[in-house]
């Protein structure tokens, strides 16, 4: 074994060393400060026609489970084909939508920009953006992903994770 006695080793040792400690050291407190955490859960949806307000006649109504508990309502603001749909049957929607939701104790209102592709046949995947929120969910922000099935005479199930900041 050859041990090297540079002058230069340790310096380069230490400095390595307390650039790793750095790192690791103002990580954690800013993913703490965040509040971001992983979610995951699924809903059932229920197509309604009860105080709906959306221009295509396509209001939601959903009940959250898992990480995000709580009663769901959305209205859809478009539903455009493609120029495949006639082969696939695909729309792609966006709608806006609502959750008065209790997360990891807090409870608010999840205030959410909805887009995604769904086939009357009944696949469905949905990016759903955070873009805010009431109460103890004010400034709530980030993401989720849902996939599930949903049809507008039978309703569905979906499975959604992604992650939500709270301040």
């Amino acid at each position: 074994m050859v041990i090297l006695r540079s002058p230069f080793m340790r310096p380069v040792i230490g400095l390595g060393a307390a650039s790793v400690a750095l790192l690791v050291g103002s990580a954690a407190p800013s993913e703490a400060a965040s509040g971001c955490r992983d979610v995951r859960g699924f809903y059932v949806d229920h197509a309604t026609s009860e105080n709906c307000t959306s221009p295509v006649e396509l209001c939601i109504t959903s009940t959250y489970s898992g990480q995000i508990r709580g009663d769901f309502r959305g209205a859809a603001t478009s539903l455009t084909p493609t120029a495949d749909t006639p082969t696939t049957g695909a729309l792609t929607f966006t709608s806006n939508s609502t959750v008065d939701a209790s997360v990891g104790g807090r409870t608010g209102t999840l205030i959410i920009k909805n887009a995604g592709v769904f086939a009357p046949s009944g696949p469905i995947v949905d990016l759903q953006t955070i873009v805010g929120g009431t109460d103890g969910l004010a400034g709530a922000s980030r993401a989720l992903r849902a996939e599930g099935t949903f049809s507008a005479v039978d309703g569905g199930r979906s499975q959604y994770e992604g992650t939500l900041c709270l301040p």
